[in-house]
């Protein structure tokens, strides 16, 4: 029989913007997107756009020490490295405890604004003329859960008991011994506190519930806004950020696996994907940092799993695409950043977990204050519909251009075996159509695109393959 003639080259366009789809709890197979986040645009286009960089902002004189937490306040930059607290670099009388990882930030007005610092353990108060002082009120809880709450004058806490206990008006350093209402719709313990809109909302194992200010004549302003119960805790504090009035957190159900959970509006949702999930159940939540930063019109949820040497980026500006990516530092560890707040310049600001250092952080910088982004694409496995023997004559990026940019290439025609990956080749990106050809042939491809330059990568839209079909 006269074998079948060979079918003609077959264009075809396969865009870039991609889900991690990991198939268990490793980042090393399947596709994912590494430093970079994906845009779809009003022509409903996709393209990849490289995360943003960073460039040192201040360097407190507390070298190589810990961070535990930076915010903005009346003007002033704060910060904790170590064991100090430090105001635009220089650092204030006093020390605070080191034993419970990074501290949250609140602020009161009344006759003398302060500025609230607490770690769980011990909680401080802090203004211009006092410094910072302790809160050691006898009405003050000795044992807290990270977070704070000011509501119409008054400062919440919560204890792991789930009571919820308020200061006296504008004035956190006295408590009042009567302020205190018990979240108890379900038995869990309390975890974490925070505040969306009007409300006060309560973190516990595997609820949460929502308090408004009932103005109550006695005990505590507080009253639970009925039906309001959500069905998802909090398994870390440290995972607790605020990102333009919407509440992310690591949160799981009374009998459930840990879940991304968003909360817009006291609306809940789960925004983790079977795949996030996948990584998140096997993960050691012992050592998590959080943070969020806005920029080009992207608000981001960052959420770092130490222990996994894991770093993940969520878009809620692209929920409904592809909002998921990987973020790593130069070796392709974890990204190292504890805590963030924004200047009166509305600069993103981002604290070093360890170097004593803090960040600016911007889409015009290319580099990690010198250290090169590498980015990653890891495309699915390719296949074109049909197990039939393939030739790719010809592999096209549809790209913007940026000169002194490149892009990296390498194929894997076996199933992400991380011995069988071929040789790297180059596209320039300083061209109008970045291409290479003789491309070889496969069944089913991989392909892992990197850019890794002293230069922002472009926008990247799509990869186009020129294919022609063999026979069986």
């Amino acid at each position: 029989m006269a074998e079948a003639p060979e079918q003609p080259d077959i264009p075809k366009r396969l865009p870039l913007v991609i889900d991690p789809a990991n198939r268990g709890n490793s980042t090393a197979y399947d596709a994912r997107l590494v430093n970079c986040y994906s845009e779809k645009s009003k022509e409903g286009d996709y393209y990849l756009y490289e995360r943003p960089g960073l460039d040192e902002q201040s360097r407190p004189p507390a070298a190589n020490a810990t961070g535990r937490g930076i915010t903005f306040w009346r003007g002033n930059l704060y910060s904790i490295f170590a064991d100090k607290l430090y105001k635009d670099g220089v650092a204030q009388a006093g020390t605070v405890d080191t034993t419970n990882g990074v501290y949250k930030f609140d602020s009161c007005l009344g006759a003398t604004p302060k500025l609230q610092l607490g770690n769980g353990i011990e909680a401080y108060n802090y203004d211009t003329a006092g410094g910072l002082v302790n809160i050691s009120d006898a009405d003050f809880p000795s044992l807290f859960v990270k977070g704070w709450a000011y509501l119409d004058g008054t400062t919440y806490v919560m204890v792991p008991s789930a009571h919820i206990l308020g200061s006296d008006i504008n004035d956190p350093p006295n408590w009042d011994p009567l302020n205190d209402i018990l979240a108890q719709i379900e038995p869990d313990q309390g975890k974490a506190l925070s505040k969306q809109l009007v409300y006060v909302v309560a973190f516990k194992e595997w609820t949460t519930e929502i308090f408004y200010n009932a103005g109550n004549a006695t005990g505590s302003p507080l009253g639970r806004v009925e039906g309001a119960k959500i069905d998802w805790g909090c398994l870390s504090a440290d995972s607790v950020q605020e990102v333009g009035g919407v509440l992310l957190w690591l949160g799981r159900g009374r009998y459930g696996s840990p879940e991304v959970i968003l909360l817009d509006k006291l609306k809940a949702e789960a925004v983790s994907t079977k795949p996030i999930e996948r990584l998140l159940e096997q993960a050691t939540l012992t050592n998590v940092y959080s943070w969020a930063v806005k920029l080009n019109g992207h608000r981001f949820y960052v959420l770092t799993l130490k222990d996994e040497n894991l770093t993940l980026a969520y878009d809620l500006d692209e929920r409904a695409n592809s909002p998921w990516s990987q973020w790593t530092d130069v070796n392709g560890n974890y990204l190292p950043i504890v805590s963030s707040c924004a200047n009166d310049l509305l600069q993103p600001l981002l604290q070093h977990e360890s170097n004593g250092r803090i960040y600016i952080a911007s889409n015009d910088y290319a580099t990690d204050d010198g250290d090169l982004i590498q980015v990653d694409i890891y495309t699915p496995n390719f296949d074109g519909g049909t197990r039939r023997r393939k030739t790719l004559s010809k592999l096209e990026i549809i790209s913007d251009q940026q000169a002194g940019s490149v892009l990296e290439v390498r194929v894997n025609d076996h199933d992400f075996d991380p011995k069988r990956w071929s040789n790297w080749r180059r596209f320039d990106l300083s061209k109008k159509r970045p291409y290479i050809d003789d491309c070889g042939t496969f069944v089913r491809r991989v392909h892992n695109f990197r850019h890794k330059k002293p230069v922002r990568m472009p926008r990247i839209q799509a990869m186009e393959l020129q294919i022609l079909l063999g026979t069986l």
